[in-house]
C-alpha cells in the first residue's frame, strides 16, 4: 500500500489529501481534516440523543442510545479534543444506486476512522466515532444482554453521546454534511470522530497529528 499526501496547515486545523492504493492496485482518494477544539467548545445536550428515537436500530446496540452516557458522563476530567473528519467523494460508488452509494461510502470512510481511533485507544486516550459501532456482527444488545462482547473495539459516535455533530463539523472546517434522500444526493460522505485529552496543551502537540495506514479491502 501508498500514500501520496498533500498537506496544508494552519494554525486552527490541518489538511490532508490522501491517497491510498490497494493490493489490487485501486486507488482512493479522501481529505483529512483534523482540529483542536476546547471541550467547552462543543455543542452537546441530550436533546441530540432523541433523534436516534427514529433509527429502526434504536435499542438494539449497546454504543447507542438508550445505553450510551451523556458526553459529560464519558468525558469526565478531559479538557480538548481532537476532532478529525474524513471526506470521501461518493464518485468511487458511482456504480451503485444512490442510497447504497451513500452507504457504502460511509463504510468506507469510517473504515477509515476506526482504524486510527483504535490507535489511539491503545495509547490510553478516550475516543468517539461515527454511526453505530459495528465492532461484532451483531449486537448482544439485540438479545437483551447488557453487556458487551468485545469492549476493546466498542466505539461510541459523537452523536450517541448527544453532540451536534453538523454544527460541530461546521465550526472545526467549515463543512456542511451532506445527505442522500428522496430530495437530495450527496457528493461528499464525512466520518467524524474525536481523540480526547486531560492536558488541553497535548492536543496541539505535532507528534499526535498521525493517520495511519488502512487496508481498504
Amino acid at each position: 500500500m501508498s500514500d501520496q499526501i498533500k498537506q496544508k496547515k494552519d494554525k486552527k486545523m490541518k489538511v490532508e489529501v490522501i491517497e491510498r492504493v490497494d493490493v489490487s492496485g485501486n486507488a482512493i482518494c479522501f481529505e483529512r481534516y483534523e482540529s483542536a477544539l476546547p471541550l467547552a467548545n462543543f455543542d452537546h445536550n441530550a436533546k441530540y440523543k432523541f433523534a436516534c428515537k427514529g433509527c429502526p436500530t434504536y435499542g438494539k446496540n449497546l454504543s447507542c442510545p438508550p445505553y450510551s452516557p451523556t458526553f459529560l458522563q464519558y468525558l469526565d476530567g478531559v479538557k480538548s479534543a481532537k476532532v478529525i473528519c474524513l471526506r470521501l467523494p461518493l464518485d468511487y460508488f458511482n456504480h451503485l444506486m444512490a442510497e447504497e452509494k451513500y452507504r457504502d461510502g460511509f463504510r468506507k470512510a469510517r473504515s477509515l476512522l476506526v482504524n486510527e481511533l483504535l490507535e489511539y485507544r491503545e495509547k490510553g486516550y478516550a475516543v468517539a466515532g461515527s454511526g453505530a459501532c459495528l465492532a461484532c456482527e451483531r449486537c448482544v444488545a439485540e438479545t437483551s444482554d447488557e453487556h458487551c462482547k468485545n469492549p476493546t473495539k466498542q466505539i461510541y459516535s459523537l452523536e450517541s453521546l448527544g453532540v451536534n455533530v453538523v454544527a460541530l463539523v461546521k465550526r472545526c472546517f467549515d463543512i456542511n454534511l451532506e445527505w442522500t434522500d428522496a430530495e437530495r444526493t450527496a457528493d461528499h460522505v464525512c466520518a467524524v470522530g474525536a481523540v480526547f485529552f486531560e492536558d488541553k496543551d497535548l492536543v496541539n502537540d505535532g507528534q499526535n497529528f498521525s493517520c495511519p495506514k488502512t487496508d481498504l479491502s
